[in-house]
């Protein structure tokens, strides 16, 4: 089986809307030279088209059915957990090629901690660990450190500093991260991930800043690519696209109006998140604001007389104070932060994660509290699915493009864990959160659609729509390692021997370090500063 050196870059949520304005010889030249080479396709995500389920799609060829990874937190019953390596069931490219005795080095790969120990090679993981997560080997961080600084994962969002300066100084860490490990190890597959490229359009607004940021981590892609040997493979991919989305639906308000949800009241905590956490301002910066003091003090005075979160924000839009009160405290901030819960043991059906595109139901003897007999699930779901093909927004247009059963989107041991029915947003253009407050909310801002990006520097067959499960397979097939007969992708790339096939799981004897354990709430505070748990 032939063998080539292979440099894998993630580009975390670029789409070519938005980054074809920026693709020349002046502004984006690395990728924009590969582009030019007629090898720049769209890479269709998975569904939903979310970070935490596309990478471990992206790594290891299958799909979220099989893999069971379908949003930010894996759940048990109505508990929420937010994921990590042990939650994704199927092993990894570059844990399967350090067993197939290549030499891996993977940077910041989302999902990716707690990092297993390899036979060889390294990890340092990425996005949903914590800033002081251990490097695989451990003695990596330190040695790293001593010479290039502190490695930071994650920037510092809406900060008032230059942004461009803080998502630059992060990006760095990756080339450099890259150049580290090179001088290390003579390896064979270098996988670096930069996830500032998502980040940037969920919390910047200039064009110009974006631009800044997306030319600086060109360049460093660009000094990865020449620290490959003679004609390596590079493949440069997004785990999905981005782009313009016009409103929130808020699907928990809408099963609630329609008889299929309960509500009941949980822990206070509309205004749990405080504004200098958010801005990074001091206390004292919006507080001198006589509007700003007004509003704080009426929404004191409805929540002592027992108004929910949902009729507080009505109410503050009846007198002009809404808006006031979100430059407080951020409109998505509110929303995500209401004291209203579903109360399961009454309700049919609810969505269970933050944003997961999915609807449980409640079904009785597989959920804890299921009212829904086992025998009427198939007619309680047509019936469901049916209302929420006919569910318009206030412009009168359709939000849903389709609405489908799991089983005809998912495919795997894991498709009893996802959502009952799974939903598709008209044109991606709608956020189906699993708040508690209006049925919709007008909110014009940049989120995650399912096309992304793919370029490489040799031909492609994409004579079908390239898949980001065809990523795992034409990276094996490239490095001469068994492709996954389990996966759900193909190999892109020529190959002049047969591909041998080979059950990963059987290749990999233990792909998972459950001994490590840390508290999430710092990382889960990074989430809700980029709108993802409302």
């Amino acid at each position: 089986m032939s063998h080539s050196q292979v440099i894998l870059i993630g580009l975390d949520g670029l789409d070519y809307d938005e980054i074809d304005r920026f693709l020349n010889s002046e502004s984006l030249n690395v990728l924009s030279d590969l582009s030019a080479q007629n090898r720049a396709v769209e890479l269709e995500s998975t569904h939903p088209p979310w970070t935490p389920c596309a990478w471990p799609s992206f790594l290891s060829g299958r799909n979220p059915g099989s893999h069971g990874v379908f949003d930010f937190f894996a759940n048990d019953g109505y508990e929420k957990s937010l994921i990590d390596r042990p939650a994704v069931d199927a092993p990894y490219l570059f844990e399967t090629a350090a067993e197939a005795e290549k030499t891996p080095i993977a940077i910041n790969y989302p999902i990716t901690h707690p990092a297993p120990e390899l036979e060889r090679g390294a990890i340092v993981p990425g996005y949903l660990a914590t800033e002081d997560v251990a490097f695989s080997p451990p003695e990596l961080r330190n040695e790293y450190e001593s010479e290039h600084g502190e490695y930071r994962i994650y920037p510092s969002y809406g900060t008032d500093d230059d942004p461009v300066v803080e998502y630059t100084e992060v990006a760095r860490h990756r080339r450099d991260m890259a150049r580290f490990l090179d001088e290390r190890y003579d390896w064979d597959l270098m996988a670096v991930q930069f996830q500032v490229t998502d980040s940037i359009f969920h919390d910047l607004d200039d064009h110009d800043q974006i631009r800044q940021v997306l030319e600086n981590v060109d360049k460093f892609v660009g000094d990865i690519i020449h620290l490959g040997g003679e004609d390596p493979l590079v493949l440069i991919a997004s785990d999905h696209g981005m782009g313009d989305y016009d409103w929130t639906f808020y699907m928990n308000s809408w099963l609630a109006e329609h008889g299929y949800l309960e509500t009941t009241m949980g822990e206070e905590q509309y205004f749990r998140q405080a504004k200098d956490d958010l801005k990074g301002k001091t206390a004292d910066e919006d507080s001198s604001s006589p509007v700003a003091s007004v509003a704080d003090t009426t929404v004191s005075v409805l929540s002592t007389v027992g108004l929910s979160p949902r009729r507080i924000h009505r109410l503050l839009g009846t007198v002009g104070l809404d808006k006031a009160v979100e430059r407080v405290l951020p409109e998505d901030f509110l929303v995500a932060a209401q004291n209203q819960v579903v109360d399961h043991e009454n309700s049919i059906a609810y969505q269970l994660l933050f944003n997961s595109l999915g609807v449980h139901l409640n079904v009785e003897g597989r959920d804890p509290q299921g009212v829904v007999p086992q025998s009427n699930y198939d007619d309680v779901r047509s019936e469901l699915i049916a209302e929420l093909e006919e569910v318009r927004d206030p412009d009168g247009e359709l939000v849903f493009d389709a609405v489908k059963p799991r089983e005809e989107v998912y495919d795997g041991k894991h498709l009893d864990d996802a959502p009952d029915i799974a939903l598709f947003p008209r044109d991606y253009r709608y956020d189906v959160s699993g708040s508690i407050l209006d049925t919709f909310r007008r909110y014009p801002h940049k989120n995650h659609k399912p096309e992304g990006i793919l370029i490489a520097n040799r031909p492609l067959d994409t004579a079908d729509q390239a898949e980001i499960y065809d990523i795992a397979p034409t990276v094996a097939a490239e490095l001469g390692i068994p492709v996954d007969s389990n996966t759900d992708g193909k190999v892109l790339t020529d190959t002049d021997e047969t591909v041998e096939r080979r059950d990963w799981n059987e290749l990999v004897d233990d792909y998972t370090d459950t001994s490590a354990e840390s508290d999430t709430s710092s990382v889960e505070d990074r989430l809700a500063d980029l709108g993802y748990m409302e």
